[in-house]
């Protein structure tokens, strides 16, 4: 269960992701910017004849747009989720999730320089957000676009690597519709995220609860709603068509990093469907 809560984190953090498009960084990083101050301050330095006049001075030719970047080719071993696009605080996100044959350091280089070499800008490691579980993220602003590109890298202990790749395209941000949560939040939650996808809606949140509490609430509060518990998996329940999953795990300042992801049209390990279902 440690990938579904990693995948729903990391939906929501390429929807919040570092060096948002429009900053001072951005705008430094953005080709050409620089190219005119440059040029004067050369010409003053060497003491050259004065640039022309603006009249006399042929029209700039307009600088061609640059391709969108393209992720690097890898060693895929599987596809572990489709594609889907997904809304994380408004911002649309293609995520897709492989699992590929190199490690996590080759995959950090492999990264760095791919978003270097596209012409992204890359934030410092400090303004790159991490998980506590052991999975490496990146991120690449494509300023122009404003288009955040993460890859975010879970080593196995096969020594493959499961990758979560997202683009999130902010300009086409739009404010989030409001609608009721799936089930209940316990007391004190906060940082929450709601995210809603074609197949599923999640909500993540933290709260200043250990693992058992959040079990023993949900327990509680889910059956006051019909949900069962299947035996088999614990934090999975059960209602008519209906599957819900809850996970957790420590996250920073001593809280909890709960997911909770709710799916329609499936059913449990060893649950029969209901009548009239296939």
């Amino acid at each position: 269960m440690r990938h579904a809560a990693l995948a729903v984190c990391a939906v929501g953090l390429l929807g919040a992701a570092p060096g948002a498009p429009g900053t001072a960084e951005s705008r430094a990083a953005s080709p050409g910017s620089a190219a005119p101050a440059v040029a004067g301050s050369r010409a003053a330095a060497t003491g050259g004849p004065a640039a022309p006049a603006a009249s006399a001075a042929p029209a700039p030719r307009e600088e061609a747009e640059p391709p969108r970047f393209a992720w690097p080719r890898l060693r895929v071993i599987e596809h572990v989720e489709a594609n889907e696009i997904v809304e994380a605080g408004g911002v649309p996100v293609a995520l897709r999730a492989v699992r590929v044959k190199e490690r996590l350091p080759e995959l950090v280089q492999r990264f760095a320089d791919a978003f270097r070499d596209g012409g992204l800008y890359v934030p410092p490691g400090k303004e790159q957000s991490q998980f506590a579980s052991g999975a490496v993220m990146l991120t690449g602003v494509d300023a122009r676009r404003r288009v955040t590109y993460t890859a975010i890298m879970q080593p196995q202990d096969d020594g493959t690597t499961t990758l979560y790749l997202g683009e999130a395209n902010h300009a086409l941000r739009r404010e989030p519709l409001a609608t009721g949560d799936f089930a209940p939040l316990p007391p004190g939650a906060s940082q929450v995220l709601r995210v809603g996808g074609e197949s599923a809606r999640t909500l993540a949140f933290h709260v200043p609860l250990s693992g058992a509490d959040v079990d023993a609430f949900y327990a509680r509060a889910l059956a006051q709603h019909g949900w069962r518990r299947a035996e088999e998996e614990p934090g999975f329940f059960t209602r008519s068509g209906e599957e819900l999953r809850v996970v957790h795990e420590p996250g920073a300042g001593g809280l909890r990093a709960v997911v909770l992801v709710y799916r329609t049209g499936r059913s449990a390990p060893g649950v029969p469907p209901p009548a009239g279902r296939p």
